[in-house]
């Protein structure tokens, strides 16, 4: 699972993030002291796409994850569809952000690639970490995915004023804590 993953970035010398770093010194997989070139995000898809139709208004560049979430409260009839290499670490595809129109939280949607039977672990730890009533999660037997919907309101270091770049990454940290945390409860 994860530190399978974490175990194959440090084979290759690829770069890593500090906070898979700490997680790989605590796995054991490498001395405290040892180097690695910090991960950068790369984003090869970022799309700007109408919540309606789901169609893509406008295929945008790396610019665009400067600006901050606040943008979605200004425009609300949008949501932003973005893939990174690094999310194949933790187990997804891609990451949609969007305004939630009802509860006006900003939400990342996703889905995990997590085995059915840790559902109801899987819900503890979210009701645990942004609150009952503020997720869901559904298994779709049909992709074997859950489909997970989070408020990044509700995470430590969440402020409507910070870029997209940085709430994208603090969706991924919260991500890589989950995968650990069912990592160690197997």
């Amino acid at each position: 699972m994860l530190k399978d993953k974490i175990a194959q970035l440090v084979a290759e010398n690829g770069p890593l993030f500090p906070f898979e770093k700490e997680y790989a010194v605590k796995q054991g997989l490498i001395d405290d002291n040892a180097e690695f070139e910090n991960k950068e995000w790369i984003f090869p898809v970022i799309e700007r796409c109408l919540k309606e139709t789901e169609e893509v208004i406008k295929e945008e560049s790396d610019s665009f994850m400067n600006k901050p979430v606040s943008y979605f409260s200004k425009n609300a009839e949008e949501f932003l569809y973005v893939e990174s290499n690094a999310f194949e670490t933790i187990g997804v595809d891609g990451i949609a952000f969007e305004m939630d129109d009802v509860f006006e939280t900003s939400t990342v949607l996703f889905g995990l690639k997590v085995q059915k039977k840790w559902g109801s672990f899987l819900k503890d730890y979210l009701e645990a970490n942004v609150g009952s009533k503020t997720y869901s999660a559904m298994f779709s037997d049909q992709d074997g995915l859950w489909d997970i919907n989070i408020p990044l309101d509700q995470l430590d270091g969440f402020d409507k004023e910070m870029s997209i770049k940085d709430a994208m990454d603090l969706a991924y940290r919260f991500i890589f804590k989950l995968l650990a945390a069912i990592e160690a409860a197997n």
